[in-house]
């Protein structure tokens, strides 16, 4: 029986010495902690972006208890997730779950690191913080191949996209006229974004290349109008205070104490009750070597584990392809073919551009130091630079006209490229782990080129029983030909960028690919030898028309075969956004707290 309101209280008071409370959720360090006799209403299963929107949103009704299950610390805990500038600090720690595809035969037998956050907030924790709502046509495609008119864009942005945001000006409050486009922003929402900027020669370079080439690179006052095509002024999930802004901050910290929070804790099934497909249970334990425990929501699990752990859960639970699961010792409950299929993310490629355009170099410690005392200076920002470039190819760009292939983005207001900056720097570029790199000496710009609609889908699957190991992981990467093809053409459009007049004097040809690289063969074995993930996947956990004979999860969520079982994070998406994933998992968290809470109520 629901403990009563005075005794969930009197409960409380007991057990806060042993707890870390934040300025709202509960959070218990491990699961000795947890409170003997609480019934939960909701569990959900990880604490990252779509977890923790769904956490702050049923946690708005004071009279259901919520406990929140999550493999890493708290973000809290992590001092790195709070100064934008940290943000590459991030990776491959204790806070990272460090997987690592297997060998992809499209990246030349390459194995490729991939990272995700394991900590209270997920990816929103632990990533660059870019705040892009992808396009029109993203979400009038999943509308329309999930057959929910509610997902539409026209529907989506006056409610549930707003209703994310909280605009608000950035930490140095320098004019925002020209950067953005007011009217499509809102301040009443629960995410922190801004717009922050450093001044730097390159920002007037780059605004004078949308006049110099308008046809390929216009201007784009803002790229979250549903229409992101050109070079605009980044945004990023930040707070006025110069912070990150995550679910963390944004939804749990704002929970009521009927949010309970367990972190360092490893949710390894999720159990069947009552009948064979009921399963509101949840196994978990602190480690491998730790006993496990049980405990069975009154209502529903929601499981939110990413794009990795949501179909690893599935396949360890028996729900999954009966003749993969059969093959590992598996014992298979529910057979769902379409769990851990559809992984997809976007083709990312270092380029290096010669420059003596001034470098963004600086010294971490002297600017740590002036963000404690003044959240002002280079850690306001997660990266060096300003601007975000989307490019949409023409229709009688090559891999169209000439190879035929069929365009894959959801239409004209979607872009197939993106460049990100990275640095200009005589430092080694830090996502370049694995590049071989020229001889050192010199500055270069060091950007990504961004393929944002492969068509090349992969695949999670199980090793073994043991819930510990991490599972075989493949994007089956650049496996498609039109996916190289768009690769190729983001070389070209780039270097037609850094031809443009402005750039003359300042920007001599590219280091990496080398300047001698110009043929389609050239530039597909640079493009092999160097791609990777962009750290956007989604689609492991595919969400489909109901009556459609793909996919793992209906529009409602819920798990198809089963009942008292959502899936809500990045997985769920059935393909990949025209920019980066974060804010289309806040909408799609939003809408699926809005259809639980209905049902519920």
């Amino acid at each position: 029986m629901l403990f009563s309101t005075v005794k969930f209280r009197t409960l409380l008071a007991f057990t806060l010495l042993s707890v870390q409370i934040t300025t709202g959720a509960v959070v218990f360090q491990n699961p000795d902690e947890l409170p003997q006799g609480v019934e939960y209403d909701f569990v959900i299963v990880g604490g990252g972006t779509g977890g923790g929107v769904v956490a702050g949103r049923l946690g708005e009704n004071t009279n259901w208890n919520i406990l929140v299950i999550e493999a890493g610390p708290s973000n809290e805990d992590v001092f790195a997730t709070r100064p934008p500038g940290l943000c590459r600090e991030l990776p491959k720690t204790r806070v990272d779950w460090n997987y690592t595809t297997i060998p992809q035969e499209g990246l030349n037998g390459r194995s490729a690191a991939y990272t995700r956050g394991r900590m209270l907030g997920g990816c929103s924790s632990h990533n660059g913080m870019v705040y892009t709502r992808g396009s029109k046509d993203d979400w009038n495609r999943w509308a329309r191949v999930i057959g929910d008119e509610a997902l539409n864009w026209d529907n989506m942005l006056p409610t549930l996209l707003k209703k994310v945001e909280r605009w608000t000006e950035d930490s140095e409050n320098q004019p925002e006229q020209g950067h953005i486009d007011p009217s499509v922003h809102t301040h009443d929402g629960t995410v922190s974004a801004t717009a922050p900027y450093s001044n730097h020669p390159f920002n007037e370079m780059l605004i004078e290349t949308t006049k110099e080439l308008s046809e390929e690179f216009p201007f784009k006052l803002d790229m979250n109008d549903g229409r992101p095509i050109g070079i605009a002024w980044n945004q990023f999930t930040i707070d006025h205070n110069a912070e990150r802004s995550s679910s963390a901050t944004a939804y749990v910290e704002k929970a009521g104490k009927n949010v309970h929070v367990l972190v360092n804790t490893y949710v390894t099934r999720v159990l069947s009750v009552e009948n064979g497909t009921d399963f509101r249970g949840v196994e978990f334990a602190a480690d491998a070597q730790s006993q496990r425990k049980q405990v069975v929501a009154k209502k529903e699990v929601i499981v939110s584990g990413g794009i990795i752990g949501t179909p690893q859960v599935l396949l360890n639970s028996g729900i999954g392809k009966r003749d993969e699961l059969e093959a590992v010792g598996v014992k298979v409950l529910v057979d769902s073919p379409s769990v851990g299929k559809n992984l997809t993310d976007q083709v990312s490629a270092l380029m290096l551009f010669q420059t003596t355009i001034q470098d963004t170099d600086y010294d971490r410690d002297a600017a740590l130091a002036q963000w404690n005392e003044t959240r002002t200076g280079p850690l306001v920002l997660p990266g060096h630079l300003n601007h975000i470039i989307y490019v949409r190819l023409p229709e009688d760009a090559a891999p169209f006209s000439e190879l035929g292939f069929t365009d894959p983005t959801g239409g004209d207001n979607s872009p197939h490229i993106e460049f990100v900056f990275s640095q200009i720097s005589s430092q080694p570029p830090a996502t370049a782990t694995d590049v071989p790199l020229p001889p050192s000496g010199g500055v270069t710009i060091q950007i990504l080129a961004v393929n944002l609609h492969p068509i090349s889908r992969g695949s999670v699957v199980l090793n073994s029983t043991d819930p510990f190991e991490h599972p075989a992981i493949s994007f089956n990467m650049l496996s498609e030909g039109v996916d190289i093809a768009i690769m190729r053409e983001a070389m070209k459009s780039a270097r037609r960028m850094y031809s443009a007049p402005v750039f003359k004097n300042s920007v001599f040809g590219t280091v990496l690919p080398a300047a001698n690289v110009t043929t389609d063969d050239e530039l597909d074995a640079y493009i092999r030898s160097v791609a990777s993930p962009f750290l956007h996947g989604v689609g492991s956990a595919a969400m489909s028309a109901r009556d459609a004979g793909w996919g793992v999860v209906d529009p409602d969520f819920r798990v198809k075969g089963t009942s008292g079982l959502r899936i809500v994070d990045a997985s769920v998406l059935p393909y990949v956004p025209s920019g980066h994933t974060q804010v289309p998992v806040y909408g799609f968290a939003e809408r699926a707290s809005v259809l639980i809470a209905r049902m519920w109520e």
